[in-house]
């Protein structure tokens, strides 16, 4: 059982890692520039679902400038 707990762990782990680096790419793209660690960093400090899909909705659909405040909205360098 420890050993089929550990597997959905790390099947977990490398789809949230995999969705992430799928958001950079996107908002790179959008954005026509790599991120600042501070926008790279709101993106994967996400590790649930649930935020990575509101975060995968709101690049969708932002661009520019107000795609760049989104993702410096937690941050004093704003």
């Amino acid at each position: 059982m420890a050993g089929v707990r550990s597997l959905l762990i790390m099947n977990k782990e490398k789809t949230i890692e995999s969705w992430q680096k799928s958001i950079i790419s996107e908002c790179e793209k959008r954005l026509n520039r790599t991120l600042t660690e501070i926008e790279e960093r709101f993106i994967t400090s996400r590790g649930g679902f649930l935020a990575l899909e509101a975060i995968e909705d709101t690049i969708s659909s932002t661009m520019g400038k107000e795609l760049e405040k989104y993702l410096n909205s937690e941050s004093d360098e704003k």
